[in-house]
């Protein structure tokens, strides 16, 4: 296969090589549609000519775009800011260089103060020659001397230390000065580097140096306030001391027991607390009412009902504070009543249900009435039972009555559960009360009384009922005749 027969397949003209020849012809792009609508391809980067005239008319999916893994260059208007390594002083000692932003002319060739400098703050601490020392030391002891009426605890002090000029020379003295001003009054770093003639615990140290400073301003100005902060309490630091070293030097044994008494006198004093809490509260409950205050605001229903809701409220909170409820002292007897009444429950439902085997089927209703007549007779009979061991006449004297039925909730009258009847009985039978001489309500309400009125009053209807049915049965007779 020839290079034509590729270019013919490929869809490539041939140029000639010259001018004048159109033998050899070169190859070049065609473009897609006729001669008169050619369109420049547009030129794309990141590919191959070649293989991108293999493409066509199919365009690639991804824009091609050239990838740059450099930043671009910054294109910065202004100079870059000079900078100088210029030298300054961290102490009076010692000179250094750092960088500063600037030219040489505008910082200086002088060695400038760092910018912490400010922040290099030292005490200021007294200065003063031998001379000085004697003068205000010897002034501070003829006042000593001269006081007469000293404090036991002064004495005792002034035997153990003993005058400054004994023990402490000026030049340990200074020496002092010294590193306290190069420490800063670290004491424990002016102790491990104090090495002047015998070794000086911690306290001589701190002892001697407020001594001085204390007859010092008392010499030169005894009204400055900082005389009120130079009393050093040695035996004080000391015995803190010594009870920090017996404390670090307890054993886990005596670590454990303390922890123990800890805990107990915890609990002594949430104890101690829920007494007191319960004896306010207790304290509460026996305190008798203010009377100071007039009664009547509270002789309309409003203040009523306001004074109940008050002793409601006072009746929460004395109560609020009660987390454990006190045992029922009746809680067993009770519970006793109901396993007695369940049981006679259950022996009358056994004897109900042989009865319902040999009795025809009943409807739902009358089940229900049997039913609520079952559960009436067992609680009658449940509380005869509860009253089988009283008297009639006991009863009687207590006024202890059984009750069938079950009771409303709350406090009733007895003259509220008198029987009523429809107004027409109602009529007739407040007219044979009226020809008995009888009034229609008791007015000694009893329960005797109200039993014999419940029984005078069946006994009414039950004649009223017979006279309706003589009355109907004699207008049929004459009807008949």
């Amino acid at each position: 296969m020839s290079s034509s027969d590729i270019f013919d397949v490929l869809n490539i003209q041939q140029r000639s090589k010259s001018p004048g020849s159109t033998a050899s012809p070169t190859p070049t792009a065609v473009s897609s549609g006729t001669n008169g609508n050619r369109t420049a391809k547009p030129q794309v980067t990141g590919m191959q000519r070649e293989l991108y005239s293999l493409l066509g008319e199919n365009q690639p999916p991804v824009v091609i775009q050239p990838s740059n893994k450099f930043k671009e260059k910054l294109t910065a208007i202004t100079k870059p800011s000079p900078w100088t390594n210029a030298p300054f002083k961290a102490n009076s000692t010692v000179t250094l260089h750092h960088w500063i932003k600037g030219t040489k002319e505008s910082i200086g060739s002088e060695p400038q103060e760092s910018q912490y400098a400010k922040l290099n703050v030292h005490l200021t601490i007294p200065k003063f020659n031998k001379e000085e020392y004697e003068t205000f030391m010897t002034k501070t002891d003829e006042q000593k001397q001269d006081v007469a009426n000293q404090t036991a605890d002064t004495i005792k002090k002034e035997e153990n230390t003993g005058s400054p000029g004994e023990s402490w020379s000026f030049d340990e003295i200074d020496y002092l000065f010294n590193l306290c001003r190069r420490y800063d009054m670290k004491w424990f770093v002016i102790h491990d580097r104090y090495s002047f003639g015998k070794p000086r615990s911690l306290e001589d140290l701190k002892e001697k140096f407020y001594e001085v400073c204390r007859n010092y301003f008392s010499t030169n100005s005894p009204n400055d306030p900082i005389m009120e902060n130079l009393n050093y309490p040695r035996e004080k630091e000391l015995e803190r001391k010594k009870y920090l070293q017996r404390l670090l030097a307890r054993s886990a044994a005596e670590i454990a027991e303390e922890e123990a008494l800890i805990i107990e006198s915890r609990k002594f004093e949430m104890a101690a607390k829920k007494t007191l809490n319960e004896r306010e509260s207790l304290l509460r409950l026996l305190d008798s009412p203010n009377s100071d205050q007039s009664v009547s605001q509270y002789m309309t229903s409003q203040g009523i009902a306001q004074l109940y809701g008050s002793l409601l409220s006072d009746k929460s909170k004395k109560r609020k504070h009660n987390s454990v409820v006190p045992e029922n002292p009746w809680m067993k007897q009770q519970q006793q009543f109901a396993q007695q009444r369940q049981q006679l429950q259950q022996m009358q439902d056994k004897r109900q249900d042989g009865q319902d085997l040999g009795s025809p089927r009943k409807t739902k209703k009358q089940k229900q009435e049997i039913q609520t007549a079952m559960k009436r007779k067992a609680e009658s009979v449940y509380a005869e039972h509860l009253l089988k061991n009283f008297s009639p006449e006991e009863r009687d004297a207590l006024g202890v009555i059984t009750h069938g039925d079950k009771l409303p909730p709350g406090v009733y009258l007895r003259s509220s559960k008198i029987s009523t009847f429809k107004p027409a009985l109602q009529n007739k039978v407040a007219a044979i009360l009226q020809e008995l001489d009888l009034p229609i309500r008791p007015a000694m309400p009893t329960a005797k009384v109200i039993n014999r009125h419940e029984e005078l009053l069946k006994r009414i209807t039950t004649l009223v009922d017979l006279k309706k049915h003589l009355d109907k049965l004699e207008a049929e007779k004459a009807i008949a005749k």
